[in-house]
């Protein structure tokens, strides 16, 4: 058995197919959604979304958002999602520099949010992208 899942951020679908387990952080914790799932809606918290189809792996980096259960369909919706595959490491690194620097001046409360924000997903792209490197060590 399988269902149907679609992660969407506002750039677009970020990844849409038949999966058989996904496993994702909540504020209280992290679930694990599997085939005939009961109906669900609830926040997520920033972490990562693993996806399994067979013996595939997808990994997603997210900064919160909602999942939905609904009859075999998952909906995932987020402001920040990006594909561990696609994670640059040196520019995630670069960003949160950027974004550390830009906090210490305290220019404003506009520029001190937006750089805590950038902040946010250049260490979760860090993060993932440290996972995937320890997971690679040891295949």
């Amino acid at each position: 058995m399988t269902m149907n899942l679609s992660v969407v951020s506002p750039e677009g679908t970020v990844y849409q197919d038949t999966v058989d387990e996904i496993s994702l952080p909540t504020p209280t914790g992290e679930i694990t959604i599997l085939p005939h799932h009961v109906s669900l809606f609830t926040r997520m918290s920033s972490g990562i979304v693993n996806i399994k189809k067979g013996t595939k792996e997808s990994i997603i980096a997210t900064i919160g958002g909602f999942v939905e259960v609904d009859n075999g369909n998952v909906t995932i919706l987020s402001d920040h999602l990006v594909k561990a595959e696609n994670i640059q490491a040196a520019k995630a690194q670069e960003a949160k520099k950027r974004a550390e620097d830009t906090m210490k001046k305290k220019e404003s409360d506009v520029d001190f949010i937006m750089a805590e924000k950038e902040l946010q997903r250049a260490i979760m792209e860090l993060h993932v992208a440290d996972k995937i490197k320890k997971k690679q060590k040891y295949q």
